[in-house]
């Protein structure tokens, strides 16, 4: 697969998270799918992804996810993303605030014959805990303030 293939199907996966599209899950993402975001001992494969990304929308009221930047090399492609959305029920153990969030995270996704096998990310979940009231604490450094792309 050329580079832009694998970037192309790494911007596809935005479609179950952003849509709610499951059709897309079980075209892109393999049955051995592992998603090092998840929980150790969670499902694999392409309805397991799906789940999670009807969790967060039920979490998340007009949850999305918008690529800001994106690039693929080899067999991974990595893409930035912006995430917003308002918390309306609880979400790693803080209760529903009602609050909007926008945050960062960076997603990596290896592709093998077509589909995704394995998806690594990192969030700013410090600043999401901030914005939703959660961590009151001093930022101690240079705060960087969350891109408005």
């Amino acid at each position: 697969m050329t580079d832009e293939e694998v970037r192309q199907i790494a911007v596809d996966m935005g479609l179950i998270f952003n849509d709610g599209n499951d059709e897309v899950a079980q075209r892109l993402v393999a049955p051995e799918f592992i998603d090092y975001e998840a929980p150790e001992g969670s499902p694999r494969g392409p309805e397991a992804y799906a789940n999670t990304a009807r969790w967060m929308r039920g979490v998340w009221e007009d949850a999305r996810w918008e690529i800001v930047d994106s690039f693929a090399k080899g067999d991974k492609a990595t893409l930035r993303v912006i995430f917003t959305g308002r918390q309306v029920t609880d979400f790693m153990g803080v209760p529903a605030t009602g609050t909007s969030v926008r945050v960062q995270h960076i997603h990596i996704y290896r592709v093998a014959d077509g589909k995704v096998v394995e998806h690594w990310a990192v969030r700013d979940d410090l600043e999401l805990f901030r914005q939703l009231g959660a961590w009151d604490k001093p930022l101690m450094g240079a705060p960087k303030p969350v891109p408005t792309v």
